[in-house]
């Protein structure tokens, strides 16, 4: 039996006993507790199987970063006895108990379990327990937490479920008073609906505006939802060590002092302790976070990984990436019928041939969107968006059958303001199986903070050109050796060619696209790029936007399919001077596509490069080309904004 450290009740989570995929998925949650059910979700034909599996996840220790209670059933029934000889074999931290109507049902659960000094949890779930809820409060030393079972109670006083909160207000106010006068933890009821994120972040904020410590759970997607709301706030925090602080400085001018001015407004010793609470609860989920991260980083043998986290990146840290990967036609043909690309380079050999490639290349965005995939194990599996590319430059072609490896090199790093999280810098290289160089470029990504305690590191920004130098450019269009004299213009589908297109010239691709679910993700999995935002659902659900976002190289092909109404002889793209993700994309989202010439230079007699901004508009027209206003604040319905050269041919 652990000692008996108070640890955060935020988020609490009732696990059925009989259910093996909830269990083995518990150790994965970031959640402070964990409720083994063996009464109202497991059947009595279950109930057996339950206790085994109970005893079983209890000692292999997999939990142990988390305080684990197991509630039973009423010790009135035969199953209630079975249930506390689990004791006999496993310690969880507590029992919770059913139906307690009065201090006598506390009493009697603390006379029959063994080990005697075992925590105890009380369910106040029926009009008795209301009534009583001081007496019960009061009834042992080893009674620690009360727990609103919200739906009993609510069916016992005949409440209609849209008016089941306002009529539950008494009730939370006497069990409130109770747990508060004797130094319980107090945790709301359950949130019904799991799809409703939004219910449920409104109920938290009610909640924890009450008074609960927490709230307990009945789905993995609600808990990072909760642990936000049951957290102090940086800028709470940083208050209420303002409010002691200044309080402490005057009672060492005079003792006797009761009240101070602070900011403008009268403090007196209640809000002072008030502010307490506030610093201690953050000390206590801090410290459990910090033993967290000591953990992760003492067992670097774990058979699982979870990511980097802003904290683990250290300037000059030089990343090589696992699995390398063999693009294969099938790869190349399943690209295509992904986003209906219709470049003629990339859908002939013949017509590559002609342009002096050794046949079709692989698509300039699947060759950059797998060799980005290699990467976020490593740089992005903890993301919550990626923000940002500069410097890219496509070097060599790459081939089917080519072998794609990447490196990536720790450029910069800074933190966030709010102390949850940091955009970390990557200078990132695709090689083949020569070892030669076939991508480079640096991106920005921002990623989650694991231990919010830390102290925050000193920004280092590095120095990311706005754009490629021309002589860069006419560097990388010359390594290609491409010859345009043959150029085949009715096979490309149109007859535009360098001269034709003009500077500041703008061009709207008409046509839109609907991002399907099952599309983006095929098209996600087909680079291997495995990022928690785009796939969690159960995660995501409670994260930043309450569902998956698209990831962002599926928008960048999108708009690069799209553009070909208006660019179809912009056949290969060779740089990147920059990319914004202006804002997220989700399933259901219709993008369009919009471009503007920026520059273009001459190469050869027979090929140009023309410099294009392109930008993906979401569920909106681009016939009013949105950008950006004056302050630089992108349009509200910019997806991204894209800023690349593409080699053209020129007519003779």
């Amino acid at each position: 039996m652990r000692k008996d450290i108070r640890k955060p009740r935020r988020s609490v989570l009732y696990v059925p006993g009989s259910n093996d995929k909830a269990l083995k998925k518990s150790s994965t949650l970031d959640v402070d507790a964990l409720i083994y059910d063996l009464e109202d979700s497991v059947a009595l034909s279950a109930k057996e199987k339950a206790r085994e599996e109970i005893i079983k996840i209890i000692n292999s220790g997999v939990n142990k970063n988390k305080e684990q209670v197991l509630r039973v059933n009423s010790l009135e029934t035969v199953e209630g006895k079975k249930d506390l000889k689990i004791l006999e074999k496993c310690s969880p931290d507590a029992i919770l108990i059913p139906k307690v109507n009065e201090a006598k049902d506390v009493k009697s659960y603390e006379q029959s379990v063994k080990p005697k000094n075992i925590k105890i949890w009380a369910m106040m779930e029926t009009a008795l327990s209301i009534v009583n809820a001081y007496d019960i409060a009061k009834s042992s030393k080893f009674l620690k937490c009360f727990v609103m079972g919200t739906n009993d109670l609510s069916t016992e006083l005949g409440l209609e479920p849209e008016l089941k909160r306002t009529g539950l207000v008494t009730s939370f106010e006497k069990c409130m008073m109770a747990s508060k006068a004797f130094k319980l933890s107090i945790l709301d009821g359950v949130f019904n609906d799991i799809r409703d994120s939004n219910g449920f972040e409104e109920e938290c904020i009610y909640s924890h505006g009450l008074g609960f410590d927490g709230k307990t759970l009945i789905h993995p997607g609600q808990i990072q939802i909760c642990n936000k709301i049951f957290t102090p706030t940086p800028d709470q925090l940083d208050k209420a060590k303002r409010i002691v602080s200044a309080f402490e400085e005057a009672r060492k001018k005079d003792p006797k002092i009761g009240v101070i001015t602070f900011e403008g407004s009268q403090i007196e010793e209640l809000h002072v302790a008030h502010a307490r609470r506030i610093i201690e609860a953050e000390v206590l989920v801090n410290s459990v976070e910090e033993k967290e991260q000591s953990q992760i980083t003492q067992t670097s043998t774990s058979k699982y990984k979870i990511g980097n986290f802003f904290e683990n990146f250290k300037m000059g840290q030089k990343i090589v990436h696992a699995t390398p990967r063999t693009i294969t036609e099938g790869d190349c043909a399943l690209y295509t019928a992904l986003y209906g690309s219709r470049y003629a380079l990339h859908s002939s050999s013949e017509f590559a041939k002609g342009l002096s490639f050794e046949k079709s290349p692989v698509d300039d965005f699947l060759l950059f969107n797998i060799a980005f995939g290699k990467t976020v194990p490593d740089i992005s599996l903890n993301a919550i968006a990626n923000l940002g590319y500069a410097e890219c430059k496509f070097l060599k072609p790459a081939y089917p059958g080519d072998t794609i490896s990447s490196t990536s090199e720790v450029i910069g790093i800074k933190e966030n303001s709010n102390g949850e999280n940091g955009v970390v810098y990557v200078h990132s290289t695709g090689t083949n199986q020569n070892d030669e160089v076939v991508i480079d470029y640096k991106r920005w990504v921002m990623v989650r903070k694991k231990n919010k305690k830390l102290e925050k590191v000193d920004p280092k920004i590095p120095d990311l050109k706005s754009e490629l130098s021309s002589e860069d450019v006419k560097s990388i269009a010359e390594s290609y050796e491409i010859n345009c004299l043959d150029y085949d213009f009715q096979a490309a589908g149109s007859d535009l060619c360098f001269d034709d297109y003009s500077i500041n010239e703008k061009i709207n691709h008409i046509d839109g696209m609907t991002v399907e679910e099952a599309e983006h993700m095929m098209a996600t999995k087909l680079y291997q790029n495995n990022a928690k935002v785009h796939f969690n659902h159960f995660i995501e659900k409670g994260g930043r936007f309450g569902k998956r976002i698209v990831y962002g190289g599926h928008v960048i092909s999108l708009t690069r399919a799209l553009s070909f109404n208006g660019l179809s002889n912009a056949f290969k793209i060779i740089a990147i001077n920059g990319g914004t993700h202006a804002s997220p994309c989700f399933a259901g989202t219709t993008v369009f596509a919009w471009s503007q010439i920026l520059d273009k230079i001459i190469i050869s007699e027979s090929l140009g490069a023309i410099r294009v901004r392109t930008n993906g508009i979401g569920d909106a027209q681009a016939y009013q080309f949105q950008h950006q206003d004056m302050n630089k604040r992108f349009d509200q319905s910019v997806l991204l904004s894209l800023d690349y050269w593409a080699l053209v041919p020129r007519k003779i």
